[in-house]
Protein backbone atom coordinates (compact mmCIF):
# COMPACT_ATOMS: atom_id res chain seq x y z
CA UNK A 1 0.00 0.00 0.00
CA UNK A 2 1.39 3.40 -1.00
CA UNK A 3 1.48 5.88 1.85
CA UNK A 4 3.35 8.73 0.15
CA UNK A 5 1.65 11.83 -1.22
CA UNK A 6 2.55 12.11 -4.96
CA UNK A 7 1.27 15.69 -5.12
CA UNK A 8 3.49 16.76 -2.20
CA UNK A 9 6.49 14.99 -3.73
CA UNK A 10 5.92 16.84 -7.01
CA UNK A 11 5.76 20.18 -5.15
CA UNK A 12 9.02 19.47 -3.34
CA UNK A 13 10.73 18.42 -6.59
CA UNK A 14 9.58 21.60 -8.34
CA UNK A 15 10.81 23.78 -5.47
CA UNK A 16 14.21 22.07 -5.48
CA UNK A 17 14.43 22.56 -9.25
CA UNK A 18 13.77 26.29 -8.78
CA UNK A 19 16.65 26.55 -6.32
CA UNK A 20 14.76 26.44 -3.02
CA UNK A 21 15.46 24.11 -0.10
CA UNK A 22 11.83 22.99 -0.11
CA UNK A 23 8.21 24.05 -0.34
CA UNK A 24 8.37 26.18 2.83
CA UNK A 25 11.16 28.36 1.41
CA UNK A 26 9.29 28.67 -1.89
CA UNK A 27 6.06 29.63 -0.10
CA UNK A 28 7.87 32.28 1.96
CA UNK A 29 9.38 33.86 -1.17
CA UNK A 30 6.07 33.68 -3.02
CA UNK A 31 4.19 35.39 -0.17
CA UNK A 32 6.83 38.11 -0.12
CA UNK A 33 6.36 38.54 -3.85
CA UNK A 34 2.56 38.69 -3.62
CA UNK A 35 2.66 41.32 -0.88
CA UNK A 36 4.71 43.64 -3.06
CA UNK A 37 2.96 46.26 -5.17
CA UNK A 38 3.13 45.12 -8.79
CA UNK A 39 2.56 47.53 -11.63
CA UNK A 40 3.23 47.31 -15.32
CA UNK A 41 6.94 47.69 -15.99
CA UNK A 42 7.91 50.87 -17.82
CA UNK A 43 10.99 53.03 -18.14
CA UNK A 44 10.25 54.80 -14.86
CA UNK A 45 9.91 51.77 -12.57
CA UNK A 46 12.15 49.29 -14.43
CA UNK A 47 15.06 50.05 -12.10
CA UNK A 48 12.97 49.24 -9.02
CA UNK A 49 11.64 46.07 -10.64
CA UNK A 50 15.11 44.82 -11.56
CA UNK A 51 16.49 45.73 -8.13
CA UNK A 52 13.72 43.73 -6.50
CA UNK A 53 14.55 40.70 -8.67
CA UNK A 54 18.27 40.90 -7.83
CA UNK A 55 17.52 41.15 -4.11
CA UNK A 56 15.26 38.11 -4.38
CA UNK A 57 18.15 36.14 -5.88
CA UNK A 58 20.53 37.27 -3.13
CA UNK A 59 18.09 36.00 -0.49
CA UNK A 60 18.40 32.53 -2.03
CA UNK A 61 22.16 32.33 -1.36
CA UNK A 62 21.40 30.36 1.81
CA UNK A 63 20.30 27.50 -0.46
CA UNK A 64 23.85 26.99 -1.78
CA UNK A 65 25.33 23.65 -0.72
CA UNK A 66 27.54 24.83 2.14
CA UNK A 67 29.12 21.40 2.62
CA UNK A 68 30.47 21.48 -0.93
CA UNK A 69 31.50 25.11 -0.50
CA UNK A 70 33.47 24.29 2.66
CA UNK A 71 34.98 21.31 0.88
CA UNK A 72 36.13 23.56 -1.98
CA UNK A 73 37.66 26.05 0.45
CA UNK A 74 39.53 23.22 2.18
CA UNK A 75 40.90 21.99 -1.14
CA UNK A 76 42.00 25.49 -2.17
CA UNK A 77 43.88 25.65 1.10
CA UNK A 78 45.53 22.23 0.79
CA UNK A 79 46.15 21.85 -2.96
CA UNK A 80 49.44 22.90 -4.51
CA UNK A 81 48.29 23.39 -8.11
CA UNK A 82 45.00 25.22 -8.69
CA UNK A 83 43.52 25.69 -12.17
CA UNK A 84 40.69 28.15 -12.86
CA UNK A 85 38.79 28.29 -16.16
CA UNK A 86 36.08 30.75 -17.19
CA UNK A 87 35.24 31.53 -20.81
CA UNK A 88 33.60 34.66 -22.28
CA UNK A 89 31.48 36.38 -19.59
CA UNK A 90 32.40 33.64 -17.10
CA UNK A 91 35.99 34.85 -17.29
CA UNK A 92 34.94 37.83 -15.12
CA UNK A 93 34.23 35.92 -11.87
CA UNK A 94 37.03 33.47 -12.71
CA UNK A 95 39.54 36.34 -12.99
CA UNK A 96 38.12 37.84 -9.79
CA UNK A 97 38.89 34.58 -7.99
CA UNK A 98 42.38 34.44 -9.49
CA UNK A 99 43.24 37.97 -8.35
CA UNK A 100 41.65 37.47 -4.93
CA UNK A 101 43.66 34.32 -4.29
CA UNK A 102 46.84 36.05 -5.46
CA UNK A 103 46.21 38.81 -2.92
CA UNK A 104 46.04 36.07 -0.30
CA UNK A 105 49.32 34.55 -1.47
CA UNK A 106 47.86 31.71 -3.56
CA UNK A 107 49.09 31.35 -7.15
CA UNK A 108 46.83 29.77 -9.77
CA UNK A 109 46.77 28.81 -13.45
CA UNK A 110 44.07 30.67 -15.39
CA UNK A 111 42.44 30.31 -18.83
CA UNK A 112 39.75 32.58 -20.27
CA UNK A 113 39.10 31.04 -23.72
CA UNK A 114 38.58 27.49 -24.95
CA UNK A 115 41.80 27.29 -26.99
CA UNK A 116 43.91 28.46 -24.06
CA UNK A 117 41.99 26.16 -21.72
CA UNK A 118 42.58 23.14 -23.98
CA UNK A 119 46.36 23.57 -23.65
CA UNK A 120 46.16 24.25 -19.93
CA UNK A 121 43.91 21.25 -19.35
CA UNK A 122 46.63 18.92 -20.66
CA UNK A 123 48.88 19.89 -17.74
CA UNK A 124 46.34 19.04 -15.01
CA UNK A 125 47.09 15.97 -12.89
CA UNK A 126 44.84 13.82 -10.72
CA UNK A 127 45.70 15.65 -7.48
CA UNK A 128 45.34 19.16 -8.92
CA UNK A 129 42.28 21.32 -8.26
CA UNK A 130 40.21 22.59 -11.20
CA UNK A 131 37.50 25.25 -10.75
CA UNK A 132 35.35 25.73 -13.84
CA UNK A 133 32.88 28.62 -14.18
CA UNK A 134 29.92 28.21 -16.54
CA UNK A 135 26.51 29.89 -16.32
CA UNK A 136 24.76 27.20 -18.38
CA UNK A 137 26.98 24.20 -17.64
CA UNK A 138 26.73 23.11 -21.27
CA UNK A 139 28.82 20.25 -22.57
CA UNK A 140 28.97 20.98 -26.31
CA UNK A 141 31.50 23.84 -26.37
CA UNK A 142 33.66 22.27 -23.70
CA UNK A 143 33.85 18.79 -25.27
CA UNK A 144 35.37 20.19 -28.47
CA UNK A 145 38.43 21.40 -26.58
CA UNK A 146 38.80 19.32 -23.41
CA UNK A 147 36.92 16.48 -21.75
CA UNK A 148 35.31 17.22 -18.40
CA UNK A 149 32.97 14.22 -18.55
CA UNK A 150 35.63 12.13 -16.81
CA UNK A 151 36.76 14.91 -14.49
CA UNK A 152 38.55 13.93 -11.30
CA UNK A 153 37.04 14.29 -7.84
CA UNK A 154 39.05 17.52 -7.52
CA UNK A 155 37.04 19.28 -10.24
CA UNK A 156 34.39 21.82 -9.27
CA UNK A 157 31.88 23.54 -11.54
CA UNK A 158 30.22 26.82 -10.55
CA UNK A 159 26.94 27.31 -12.44
CA UNK A 160 23.51 28.93 -12.26
CA UNK A 161 21.81 26.10 -14.12
CA UNK A 162 20.01 23.71 -11.72
CA UNK A 163 20.07 21.05 -14.47
CA UNK A 164 23.40 21.42 -16.31
CA UNK A 165 24.08 19.05 -19.20
CA UNK A 166 27.69 18.83 -18.09
CA UNK A 167 27.55 16.42 -15.17
CA UNK A 168 30.31 16.97 -12.62
CA UNK A 169 30.05 15.45 -9.15
CA UNK A 170 31.22 18.59 -7.35
CA UNK A 171 28.84 21.16 -8.82
CA UNK A 172 27.90 24.28 -6.90
CA UNK A 173 24.56 25.60 -8.16
CA UNK A 174 23.99 29.29 -7.53
CA UNK A 175 20.58 31.01 -7.57
CA UNK A 176 19.51 33.36 -10.35
CA UNK A 177 19.14 31.12 -13.40
CA UNK A 178 15.65 32.41 -14.28
CA UNK A 179 16.75 36.03 -13.95
CA UNK A 180 19.84 35.32 -16.04
CA UNK A 181 17.66 33.96 -18.85
CA UNK A 182 15.67 37.22 -18.76
CA UNK A 183 18.79 39.39 -18.94
CA UNK A 184 20.54 40.53 -22.12
CA UNK A 185 23.83 39.36 -20.59
CA UNK A 186 24.76 36.41 -18.38
CA UNK A 187 24.18 37.25 -14.73
CA UNK A 188 27.84 37.34 -13.71
CA UNK A 189 27.21 39.77 -10.84
CA UNK A 190 25.68 36.91 -8.84
CA UNK A 191 28.73 34.73 -9.47
CA UNK A 192 31.06 37.59 -8.50
CA UNK A 193 29.21 37.96 -5.18
CA UNK A 194 29.67 34.21 -4.64
CA UNK A 195 33.40 34.55 -5.36
CA UNK A 196 33.70 37.35 -2.82
CA UNK A 197 31.91 35.22 -0.21
CA UNK A 198 34.25 32.33 -0.99
CA UNK A 199 37.35 34.54 -0.69
CA UNK A 200 36.23 35.96 2.66
CA UNK A 201 35.47 32.48 3.99
CA UNK A 202 38.84 31.24 2.74
CA UNK A 203 40.63 34.18 4.37
CA UNK A 204 38.91 33.35 7.63
CA UNK A 205 40.39 29.83 7.57
CA UNK A 206 43.87 31.35 7.19
CA UNK A 207 43.35 33.44 10.33
CA UNK A 208 42.40 30.30 12.24
CA UNK A 209 45.84 28.70 11.65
Amino acid sequence: QRTGNPQLATKEALCLFLGYKGYKDFRFDMLHYLHQEHVEVNSENLFDELTSKYLSVIRQFNNIDQNKLNQLIKQIKNTKNIYIIGVHYSSLPAKHLVLGLQDLGINTYFAYDYMQASHLYNTIHEDDLLIYFSIEGNQNNVSRFFDLTNASKNTYMITLNPKPKLLIENTLILPGYTLSKQSIVDLQSIVVIFVELLLNMFHNTLKED
